[in-house]
């Protein structure tokens, strides 16, 4: 029987090899070990740090250049919606993102029709997914949008398409703070920010090359 310190490692293989969601791997985990109980399942911390860490070990360059597609596709977004003051989030962030990852971006405004409207300028198709029974913390509603594909990138040669989602915050309650944990051993510090602003963003580009 596989050792509690091994399921962080075991969810990790199973989320980048099917690319199932993070609680459809522990499922498959439970599943194949009746008798484990759920609270020897690893938390999206440690799923993280495993993920990076498989990454690091199985497919470190493939990752790596996967991984700096996604983030300037990232900061093309931001770029674009720079007036919403964007803010760059979860594994595209920290690093434990790939292709089957979707691009997750924060933006303040007073209304989220003003992000809609903005989009709707641009021809740029959306999906809104309004955000019931949500405290002041949530956003307000999401915005799923296809990201720009980079003309030799290896996602647009592998026909594989990118999502975005744009989580709409009111714009007076977005008072966010640059917290973060100390970076694991395949992260560099900014990685391991809760969010990254654009300059952020271009900061890990450069260090990452």
């Amino acid at each position: 029987m596989i050792q509690p310190n091994k399921y962080a490692a075991l969810a990790a293989g199973i989320i980048a090899e099917k690319g199932l969601p993070w609680n459809e791997a522990r499922s498959e985990i439970l599943e194949s070990n009746p008798h484990l109980s759920t609270s020897m399942l690893p938390s999206d911390e440690q799923i993280e740090t495993a993920l990076r860490e498989h990454y690091a070990i199985f497919d470190p360059e493939g990752h790596k250049g996967r991984l700096r597609e996604l983030r300037l596709m990232a900061l093309t977004v931001m770029k674009e919606l720079e007036q919403y003051s964007p803010l760059l989030t979860k594994g595209v962030l920290n690093g434990c993102a790939d292709k089957f990852s979707n691009i997750y971006i924060d933006l303040a405004a007073d209304d989220p029709k003003e992000v809609e409207l903005f989009l709707l300028d641009r021809n740029i198709d959306f999906e809104s997914y309004p955000i019931e029974g949500r405290t002041k913390r949530d956003p307000v509603e999401e915005l799923i949008v296809e990201a720009p594909s980079l003309r030799n990138g290896v996602l647009r040669d592998q026909h594989i398409s990118v999502w975005v989602v744009l989580r709409v915050y009111d714009g007076h309650q977005q008072g966010k703070k640059k917290q973060n944990k100390l970076p694991d051993q395949w992260q560099i510090e900014e990685e391991s920010f809760k969010f990254a602003t654009i300059e952020d963003l271009k900061k890990i580009l450069d260090k990452t090359k």
